[in-house]
């Protein structure tokens, strides 16, 4: 893998996502004709079929393998340009880029508007091995609008889990009783050996764990029928300083 040099700046944690201009089909239904999502969702699910469905204004798109299989609930096959709908691209990286780390044993925990992943081994371990220390990414999705199509961008935060001998999550008051919050910490970057806080958290957050995660994963497939790929840029945003006359 190779080391990515940043020149000189202040950058943050988003990555520019590209996605082809292109059309691709899907599978359109009115929305009122279904009164709960999670129910379609649950049925498609025993009935085994790889399909997602989301509900974008009036409409539900349907779309993955066997999205045709749709037709038999009503829906219509369509083309649509899929970047006139940004909250459907930011919706569909999620998925795909969920949907690539777990084929590689990633363990996936989903909250509101976000998604966090963990490394299927731990990172390190801590207090002579009773601790395994995992490391997660968190993920979101955004867009903006420049002209008539959107930038779309992935902001990437590092996360831990800890765990004890017997495979149970703890919180920090759990952690205490092991006397182990200096070590967890130096461990995580916030701490300096001599258990100092580190004032560079945030730069060696970036350089050691989220620019070697997006350089692993800069390519991704979208859960989509049509083989379309997302590609990630290396490099992250850089935040330009203007002087205010």
């Amino acid at each position: 893998m190779n080391t990515i040099l940043l020149e000189p700046g202040l950058y943050v944690n988003v990555f520019r996502v590209n996605l082809p201009d292109e059309r691709v089909s899907l599978m359109l239904a009115p929305s009122k004709n279904f009164a709960s999502l999670q129910e379609l969702r649950t049925e498609i699910e025993q009935l085994g079929w790889t399909i997602h469905v989301y509900r974008y204004r009036d409409q539900i798109f349907g779309y993955g393998r066997d999205m045709k299989r749709l037709a038999s609930k009503g829906f219509q096959q369509q083309q649509v340009r899929l970047l006139e709908h940004p909250q459907w691209c930011v919706r569909l990286i999620n998925e795909g880029i969920s949907n690539h780390l777990k084929t590689q044993g990633y363990r996936k925990r989903r909250g509101k508007g976000r998604t966090t992943l963990y490394e299927p081994k731990p990172y390190r371990t801590a207090v002579a091995g009773r601790l395994k220390i995992f490391r997660g990414y968190d993920l979101r999705t955004i867009y903006i609008w420049q002209g008539n199509l959107p930038i779309l961008g992935l902001i990437v935060d590092i996360c831990w889990e800890i765990q004890n001998e017997h495979g149970q999550c703890l919180d920090t008051r759990e952690i205490q009783r092991y006397n182990a919050m200096a070590e967890i910490a130096q461990i995580q970057d916030e701490f300096l050996p001599d258990n100092r806080i580190n004032p560079e958290v945030s730069r060696l957050r970036l350089h050691n764990h989220i620019l070697p995660f997006v350089q692993a994963n800069k390519e991704f497939s979208l859960p989509l029928a049509e083989s379309i790929k997302a590609s990630l840029e290396e490099t992250p945003l850089r935040v330009i300083l203007g002087v205010v006359p």
